[in-house]
């Protein structure tokens, strides 16, 4: 809604552009064999398996199982303590020249490294020689799963017959990263994070969150489907969110935009993260529970570190 309100900075005319979303490219009969249908099918079987091991893992996360204590934990009550804001600040190009040096790597997967890398930089500095190598930091990111994502034209919306959809859609998945101790080559987190968003991405974990959400409101009402969601946030770690915002500087009712920030108040984690690109420029909000973390600042610089450890690792990788 607010895209749709907005004009382009250098043409007061036009519409943002935004990120073009990606098209399925089905193939015709021609090519079709034996070897083919064996690809259709084990596909589909990974899907099948790691629907069923991510669904049944989101309702044990929902009900029973929480992340072991650490020094970024929230839980019960937190989403009343105070609060404090930090921005970590990246360059587009940065995290492109990042993604072209692990194969059918996206933007998501680089920030997802940089969140890995981050975060364990940051319990060391904490907690250093206290955690144990490879402990689980559970997150949750929402997922839109409209048919039709993207900025929608308001005159499209407002007529009877169109398919865009009013109001938000939006499934959960649940994005487990690793503590590692500090040493470690940085593109492993980058490559860690690609298979682990890659499994998700073959699975239909988040229109089965979505679903079940669905259901717990249509039965039970408002009370349980807040419950459900508010144990999930308590035995969770994190929430992280990534928008892809306009390519070029816009403006809203003639005023130009510097910078889109957003965030999100009131969870019980002592931490989340919101990325938003802009321009050439990923700005990303870190809100605390300063309490808990009471240098959220210290925290952004070992996410933009990350970013620039992954940088130089691209380029010595070019330059050997």
């Amino acid at each position: 809604m607010l895209m749709a309100n907005c004009r382009r900075a250098d043409d007061a005319g036009a519409l943002p552009r935004m990120v073009p979303g990606k098209k399925t490219v089905i193939k015709g009969e021609k090519g079709r064999d034996w070897f083919w249908l064996f690809g259709v099918l084990w596909w589909f079987l990974k899907m099948v398996v790691f629907t069923l091991l991510f669904s049944m893992e989101f309702v044990l996360r929902s009900l029973l199982v929480s992340d072991e204590k650490t020094a970024i934990t929230g839980g019960d009550g937190v989403e009343l303590w105070p609060r404090k804001l930090a921005t970590a600040k990246f360059l587009l190009d940065d995290m492109k020249l990042v993604k072209r040096a692990v194969p059918d790597t996206t933007i998501n997967d680089v920030l997802l490294g940089m969140v890995s890398s981050g975060l364990s930089r940051y319990l060391d500095h904490r907690t250093p020689n206290v955690l144990h190598e490879g402990l689980r930091i559970t997150g949750v990111a929402m997922v839109n799963i409209r048919p039709q994502p993207g900025l929608q034209d308001l005159s499209k919306l407002m007529k009877s017959n169109t398919k865009a959809r009013w109001g938000n859609k939006f499934g959960v998945i649940l994005i487990p990263v690793y503590y590692h101790k500090g040493g470690n080559d940085a593109l492993e987190y980058l490559k860690r994070a690609k298979a682990m968003v890659d499994k998700k991405k073959h699975s239909l974990e988040a229109y089965f969150s979505y679903k079940i959400g669905d259901l717990v409101m249509s039965l039970l009402g408002p009370k349980y489907a807040c419950m459900l969601n508010y144990k999930l946030l308590c035995n969770t770690t994190f929430t992280l969110s990534n928008v892809a915002g306009p390519l070029e500087e816009i403006s809203l009712a003639g005023n130009p935009l510097s910078s889109i920030k957003v965030n999100t108040s009131s969870l019980p984690q002592a931490i989340t993260m919101h990325m938003m690109s802009y321009a050439g420029k990923a700005e990303m909000q870190i809100l605390v529970a300063k309490d808990i973390i009471p240098d959220p600042e210290f925290l952004a610089k070992c996410f933009e570190y990350a970013l620039l450890e992954m940088k130089e690792a691209v380029l010595r990788t070019n330059k050997a």
